[in-house]
């Protein structure tokens, strides 16, 4: 009984950071999937959503990244403006997340457009992001 509590100690010094910034990444990911599409665009698929250490980065940060494909019919100046004017709420609730659009070729039926929502926040303790 007397080892058990130390690891369960340890145990547990390990994993709480991991857990919120697990917690915190699912809310992310939840309130970026949330936010409506623009007028005339659809998903392309699934979200692909990635979190862990800044590339390229230094310091205790976690990066939090969630990427959609969408297929528009609107110009590339008004998908800009409506993104532009979007207010989505990063992973620690208080800044807005960075909102970054890759253009694809006008195929006639539409435009093929990659949203990338990104946010950083500081952590401690989370092996994942140091």
């Amino acid at each position: 009984m007397v080892v058990i509590v130390p690891l369960i100690g340890l145990f547990l010094l390990y994993q709480i950071p991991m857990w919120r910034d697990d917690a915190r990444f699912d809310d992310f990911r939840e309130r970026v999937l949330a936010h409506p599409l623009p007028p005339k665009t659809q998903s392309e698929g699934s979200a692909r959503a990635t979190f862990g250490k800044i590339s390229g980065g230094n310091g205790d940060y976690c990066e939090y990244r969630v990427r959609r494909v969408l297929q528009t019919g609107l110009s590339q100046g008004e998908i800009r403006t409506y993104y532009n004017e979007a207010r989505i709420r990063g992973a620690d609730n208080d800044e807005q997340a960075q909102v970054s659009l890759r253009f694809g070729e006008d195929t006639g039926d539409g435009r093929k457009i990659t949203v990338e929502v990104i946010d950083i926040s500081p952590s401690d303790w989370d092996w994942r992001c140091t």
